[in-house]
């Protein structure tokens, strides 16, 4: 007694007797007189021998642990015992004091000198075969309420001594799944206890999981309170019976065995308490919280909700656009008030509800609240919301040499996708640089009619002026005049001839600008390269080499050409002095030689030379229009050809990045894929996809808003023309299929014309047929997103049950890099009890192992078969004039006092509280 009261580490202490609670009577009573204040709770320990026997000869080692919360326990036990029996030489022996002496004397007659050594004895051959045993405890229905069966799994004295190869397999099978707890302080038991090895035997032979216990077992003084190799027992529970019970239901979350208790949660990221102050809606005080999973219960108008928004709004994770929040509602009546939260660490973080204190955007918890989780459900396509916090998850799963010394989702995607999105910013400015020239050579081809008719304007005009004409009188006026009209002749075609190269000079010096624009974008970019090269201590020398050098000797050749085309000017248009035959200036000189020998009579020598020069303009005019003409209707319709075919192969090159950056995406969630695929049923249901993400309704409307509406279009409304870009281009968008853009396009282009040639007829005089292409081949109402599916169906198509299924699971299942703590709000809204019970429960329990979570709801199940760690029951209270005083009491499930106990205030509060923990109770065999 004294070496208990001296210890000041174990409050709990379990007192063992061999078929007796002798020991524990004696104790107990010791306690009563004022001794071991340090001990709060004390049970009976009852060990028993049961055969068959181990392969050492020994008797297996069973122990019920024993309730002492009922006053008359230890008389119910007495009477339990007495019940026991064992039979020798045609007598009945019974598991009490006086028949355990009796039966040591009668087997041991000759060497028992004593009661003590008497009932040493008789308790020694004390042994109950199994199947009698286990009849017994089953019989015996308060024993069988009030006590917890334990087997020791040693090969001595324990249930793993009998051999599979003795005949006893089944008998062992059925002792382990009797037990509800295993004596073992061994890591490698208990680890098989847990399900963790063997391929999860445990569950599939022995019904569950079952928690391993140790004790000091000690029979001296030495081993007192101190279990060999440091193995203490720890376990997390309230301080009673009921808390020993629990482990049952939670064997590997509640009990740990080691020379120190385990620290599973993040310490800075686990509230240690919460306070409040300075507010008449608030109870002053301090609440204790658990680190593990904490259910916040109460009627409606109670004060749920106002835990997990202070919370929030402490720890600087409040959004505050929730309208139906409790801090919005209650904001001009909690103001000044303080929130104070304590963290594992020790940390402190206090703020005043404004308006004298603001919230912070420290982020410190995630939450949850009902509004944010309905909303990704219902619109999560828009906000972009879930994307974000799907990426979050994506980028959580990556390996640190993955994240390319990013620190979120959005900065690694730009990194990742810059060469494409560079690409696609190329294909843009491509796409318009062809719509202008496109658009310049479709204006020619628009303007072939009036070129045409200019022409035979024109050359009605050259007839009528030449029939004006006058006539030669003479033979030699007549042959003056031939040579004049050949000279004319050949002078007009030198002339085109200089013209053609003049324009060829303009060309060629036009392409030496483009040359130039060309150059200095390759320096540009040369300069960028080399900077990173130089970054990537690529030696400069090495580099150099490879520098393009083709712009300078495409400006050399330009130049050779140029100087080639200005000599062929040259020889052209001739000398001033003495010009060689076939140039300008020597048919120039020809003509007008001829002009002054046409005839004698000057007034008729004028007229004639101002009708001949008049002809000339006009035929050149002809020459160049029909050149024109030629032009337009040959090559320049071959140009176009080829610059719309253009058009279309860029397009499609967009498409071919698309794919590029989905592959990209899709390299960065593979190590969540995979991570689902190893995961649970329903973590395997779910699957990411990459999606193409489309803006239809307002890519239309930008195009509605570029025609005339006063006209009858070919899409006669803006529905019109949305259901046909829903028709023609959105599948084809979707599945970036060449041969399906083709056909979408030239299907919605038909009203318009081949080509959409007669679109500018119904434009706004402010647009022009470019502003139109722009618009139809314009590509940022496309992007990529993160999708989840569910059962191979889009998570936007499920039933809102379904939704919140999905998302829990990827806040409690996936999200498993982030340990902030967890707040959620009323998550079982939309789902039915067994899917609740069946899915949901599973990952609560899981989650709650590794960061904190403050759950607030209805639903039992979410309570009991979660097997909440701490549960919050709040209660209100409203004086005279309504105004509300908001109170929290705070306890475990194993709680059970029948009036106060959180156990029945739960059952109380609950629809379905007892059903819940029936259920729990059958799924661990101890209804």
């Amino acid at each position: 007694m004294s070496a208990l009261e001296a210890q000041t580490t174990v409050a709990a202490l379990g007192i063992t007797d061999y078929m007796s609670i002798g020991n524990y009577r004696r104790i107990r009573s010791e306690k009563a007189g004022g001794r071991l204040p340090n001990i709060l709770l004390m049970f009976p320990n009852i060990e028993f021998r049961i055969t068959p026997t181990t392969r050492n000869g020994g008797a297996i080692n069973i122990h019920l642990l024993i309730s002492p919360d009922d006053s008359e326990h230890e008389n119910e036990v007495d009477r339990a015992l007495q019940r026991l029996t064992i039979d020798y030489k045609g007598y009945k022996y019974s598991c009490q004091d006086s028949d355990l002496k009796r039966l040591g004397r009668t087997v041991e007659p000759t060497t028992v000198a004593s009661d003590k050594a008497a009932l040493r004895a008789g308790a020694n051959q004390f042994k109950v075969d199994f199947t009698a045993f286990k009849n017994w405890y089953e019989s015996e229905g308060w024993l069988k309420r009030n006590s917890i069966i334990a087997v020791a799994a040693g090969q001595q004295d324990g249930v793993s001594g009998i051999q599979h190869d003795d005949g006893f397999k089944a008998t062992r099978t059925e002792i382990y799944r009797f037990a509800n707890m295993i004596y073992s302080g061994n890591p490698k038991d208990r680890d098989y206890w847990l399900g963790k090895t063997h391929g999860g035997e445990a569950e599939k032979v022995y019904g569950r999981p079952k928690p391993c216990i140790h004790g000091s077992d000690a029979h001296d003084l030495n081993k007192l309170l101190n279990p060999d190799q440091k193995r203490f027992c720890w376990i997390k529970a309230d301080l009673t019976f009921e808390g020993l019970r629990q482990a049952i239901y939670e064997p590997e979350e509640r009990i740990w065995i080691g020379e120190e208790p385990p620290s599973l949660h993040d310490k800075s990221r686990t509230i240690k308490s919460i306070s409040f102050s300075d507010s008449v809606w608030f109870e002053a005080r301090s609440y204790d919280l658990n680190p593990g999973l904490v259910s916040i219960i109460g009627q409606k108008g109670m004060g749920k909700s106002a835990i997990n928004d202070l919370v929030a709004f402490a720890a600087g994770s409040w959004q505050d656009n929730d309208r139906d929040s409790f801090i919005d509602k209650a904001r001009p009546h909690i103001k000044d008030m303080g929130i104070k939260l304590t963290w594992g660490d020790g940390r402190l973080t206090s703020i005043t509800v404004p308006p004298k204190g603001i919230a912070s955007s420290a982020n410190e918890v995630r939450y949850l609240s009902q509004k944010f989780v309905e909303r990704l459900c219902a619109d999560h396509a828009s906000s972009g919301e879930l994307t974000r916090e799907i990426e979050s998850v994506v980028f959580s799963y990556l390996a640190p040499t993955e994240t390319l010394n990013t620190s979120n989702f959005a900065d690694l995607r730009e990194k990742r996708t810059s060469g494409v999105i560079t690409e696609q910013r190329r294909i843009q400015e491509e796409l318009h640089r062809l719509h202008r020239e496109i658009s310049s050579l479709y204006a020619h081809q628009l303007s072939l009619p009036d070129r045409k008719a200019k022409v035979e304007e024109i050359k009605k005009e050259r007839d009528g002026i030449l029939a004006q004409l006058p006539a030669a009188t003479t033979d030699i006026e007549t042959e003056i005049a031939e040579k004049l009209e050949s000279e004319r002749a050949k002078l007009a075609l030198l002339i085109d001839s200089v013209s053609k190269e003049k324009e060829n000079v303009l060309r060629l010096d036009r392409l030496s600008d483009k040359l130039s624009a060309f150059r200095n974008q390759i320096d540009r970019t040369w300069a960028d390269l080399k900077q990173d090269a130089v970054r990537l201590k690529i030696p400069a020398d090495e580099w150099e080499i490879f520098k393009p050098v083709f712009p300078e000797r495409a400006s050399l050749a330009i130049n050779s050409r140029k100087e080639q085309v200005m000599n062929e000017l040259t020889l052209l248009e001739g000398s001033e002095e003495k010009p060689s035959v076939g140039t300008v200036k020597f048919h120039q000189a020809e003509v007008l030689r001829l002009s002054e020998l046409t005839t004698l009579d000057e007034a008729k020598r004028k007229r004639i030379s101002d009708i001949r020069n008049r002809v000339s303009l006009i035929e050149t005019d002809i020459r160049r229009i029909n050149t024109e003409i030629d032009n337009i209707e040959n090559n320049e319709l071959e140009q176009l050809k080829s610059l719309r075919s253009q058009r279309r192969e860029t397009y499609y090159s967009f498409f071919e990045t698309i794919n590029k950056e989905k592959k990209i995406l899709a390299d960065l969630y593979q190590p969540l894929q995979k991570h689902l695929s190893l995961g649970q049923e329903e973590e395997r249901r779910l699957d990411f996809s990459i999606r193409l993400k489309l803006d239809v309704e307002g890519w239309v409307e930008k195009g509605w808003r570029l025609f005339n509406q006063r006209k009858t279009l070919p899409h006669r409304t803006f529905d019109e023309m949305l259901d046909k870009a829903k028709e023609f281009l959105e599948p084809a968008w979707i599945s970036g299929d060449k041969d399906l853009l083709s056909k979408g396009l030239d299907g919605f282009l038909a009203p318009y014309g081949e080509a959409g040639r007669t679109v500018g007829d119904y434009l706004k005089p402010s647009q022009t047929a470019a502003d139109f292409f722009d618009w139809l081949y314009s590509t940022d109402h496309i992007s990529l997103t993160y999708g989840l599916n569910y059962n191979d169906t889009v998570l936007e198509n499920l039933s809102p049950g379904t939704k919140g299924i999905v998302l829990l699971i990827l806040y409690l299942a996936m999200d498993n890099r982030d340990t902030r703590p967890l707040l959620i709000d009323q998550p079982e809204e939309n789902l039915d009890n067994e899917s609740i019970y069946s899915l949901l429960a599973n990952y609560f329990r899981q989650a709650k192992v590794r960061r904190q979570i403050f759950l607030i709801t209805h639903n039992p199940n979410l309570v009991v078969n979660t097997d909440a760690d701490q549960i919050i029951v709040a209660h209100c209270s409203k004086d005279e004039a309504g105004k509300p005083s908001f109170k929290y009491t705070a306890g475990a499930l194993e709680n059970c006092h029948p009036v106060t106990g959180i156990r029945s205030q739960v059952c109380s509060i609950l629809e379905g509280g007892a059903a819940a923990f029936q259920k729990r109770e059958k799924r661990y065999s101890l209804n």
